[in-house]
């Protein structure tokens, strides 16, 4: 069985060979921003590579392609590549991680050896940038016409590395998958584009010229926004290829304002001279906790990695209330991080009330098997660290001034998902820290935070929008019980939170 791994590099050609400049798969900070917390692979790249593991057939023409993309492929990690060949007029290939499909490829072909006839010539896309279309701005009927063509150096470079030699797959076949795999990450969505499966039907030995035109339009917006697109490939006037296309498209979160916030925690100066270090706090939940304490007068130190832009822009979006904020980049696991936030704080403010762990590594899904064991550990270790180096460092401040000590957990502790076993170890392992705590630092009051999916960046799916928890109702019922009576050397455990409601949005 093949293995297959991806680097920057394959993106990078990959990129310039189809002119799909999607960010989701080439710049970090975008990435970073998505449920995938960094750039992962083109899916049509994937699905190439792949068939470079299908059996040749010498006396045969390709009729048509599939890919069903069931998840999407990361940077350095190995999947196998199982291709099964029969007597039939079929071939299937599927992409793996362990026992888990990413990708499923179908083959058929027709009797003849192919004699599609391949002029190229070299041409610029029009779209440097892909568009950026929301669902509100897409609609059935919706069309897009143009012209397209790889770049032939890129191209001929990409099929040497894929190892694509097999004689049914010719240079048409490969520039009709990176036509799809531009469109799909250009123009219809563009930017916000989740490839989900792709058809595409080759007449037989049609006469290509490159570039080619092509008309596209969608025919079909399902329920949770994917998208279903018929397409004909033409030359000449003359059609050679039809496609079928369903892309999901995501969508903006629903905006938090302060003025949603203070609906429903309002604004005081109770708890002025106040604070707070939230780590992991330049969006999702995090921002939220900052907002809610920034609205009743603590200082903040917000804690943040990557999200350099975003924690700015909260931080000066709070400018006019009781509060203030003091931006902190930096590995909230880092050991020798936190012990220099200890230092300057003590220096700042002698003083900290609160300390609230939230920071977390990106989650995607994971199995209890072998080839997941090395990504699995890391994730644990990652996950516990985020948790132990800012309480081994910032307890006994905590303990000075009888403050608490915060962690954001997950209601996966008490109901695990079979899809997310390192999230439900680390989390675990992160409350039986906490508890410990509790028993060593006996005039720190502890509190878990069991939120069900919150609507985050790390939840921006089509299906992980669905249910989610607005995180401003976890802040809010949060600042609720911070605001009433400690509970030293104990533990408590915050799993209920009131929905918004019409008003409060």
């Amino acid at each position: 069985m093949k293995t297959i791994r991806f680097t920057r590099e394959d993106l990078d050609l990959f990129s310039s060979a189809s002119h799909d400049r999607n960010p989701l798969h080439l710049s970090d900070d975008y990435a970073y921003r998505t449920p995938y917390g960094e750039r992962v692979v083109f899916g049509v790249l994937d699905g190439l590579t792949a068939l470079g593991s299908a059996a040749d057939r010498p006396a045969c023409g390709l009729s048509s392609v599939e890919f069903e993309f069931f998840d999407t492929a990361l940077l350095g990690v190995n999947y196998s590549v199982e291709a099964t060949e029969s007597d039939l007029p079929e071939s299937t290939v599927r992409v793996l991680d362990g026992r888990r499909p990413v990708l499923e490829a179908v083959l058929s072909f027709r009797a003849g050896t192919p004699r599609q006839s391949w002029q190229a010539a070299e041409w610029q896309p029009t779209l440097s940038e892909p568009e950026d279309l929301s669902s509100a701005q897409l609609m059935a009927g919706q069309r897009v016409r143009g012209s397209y063509a790889p770049s032939l150096r890129h191209l001929e470079i990409f099929c040497s590395q894929a190892q694509l030699k097999q004689t049914w797959l010719t240079h048409p076949h490969v520039a009709a998958l990176m036509w799809a795999s531009y469109l799909v990450g250009m123009e219809l969505p563009g930017k916000r584009a989740l490839f989900s499966r792709l058809r595409i039907e080759f007449q037989d030995s049609p006469r290509t010229v490159a570039p080619f035109d092509y008309e596209a339009e969608i025919t079909e917006i399902s329920d949770l926004g994917e998208l279903t697109i018929h397409a004909i490939l033409r030359s000449g006037g003359m059609a050679w290829a039809t496609a079928k296309i369903g892309a999901h498209v995501r969508d903006d979160l629903p905006q938090v304002t302060m003025a949603s916030v203070e609906s429903l925690v309002g604004r005081s100066q109770v708890l002025a001279g106040k604070v707070a270090l939230v780590t992991g706090a330049s969006r999702g939940l995090g921002a939220a906790m900052v907002r809610v304490l920034a609205l009743h007068g603590a200082t903040v130190v917000l804690n943040f990695m990557c999200s350099q832009d975003q924690a700015e822009q909260l931080r000066d979006s709070l400018a006019q209330t009781a509060g203030k904020i003091i931006l902190e980049r930096g590995d909230a696991g880092s050991l020798e991080w936190c012990k220099d936030g200890a230092t300057r704080i003590a220096a700042q403010f002698a003083r900290l009330d609160f300390l609230l762990c939230n920071a977390s590594p990106t989650l995607l899904p994971l199995w209890l098997e072998a080839s997941a064991a090395e990504r699995v550990n890391s994730f644990v270790q990652r996950s516990l660290a985020m948790v132990s180096a800012p309480m081994m460092v910032f307890l006994p401040m905590l303990a000075a001034g009888n403050g608490w000590n915060v962690l954001v957990s997950s209601s996966a502790v008490t109901q695990p998902h079979s899809h997310f076993p390192h999230y439900v170890v680390g989390k675990s392992a992160a409350e039986a820290l906490v508890r410990a705590a509790s028993t060593e630092y006996r005039s720190v009051s502890s509190l878990i935070i069991r939120p069900t999916r919150l609507l985050t960046d790390l939840t921006n799916t089509p299906f992980g929008r669905r249910g989610s928890l607005p995180p401003e109702c976890v802040a809010a019922s949060l600042l609720k019980r911070l605001l009433g009576p400690p509970c030293p050397g104990k533990v408590e455990v915050l799993d209920r939170f009131s929905p918004l409601t019409d008003d409060s949005r």
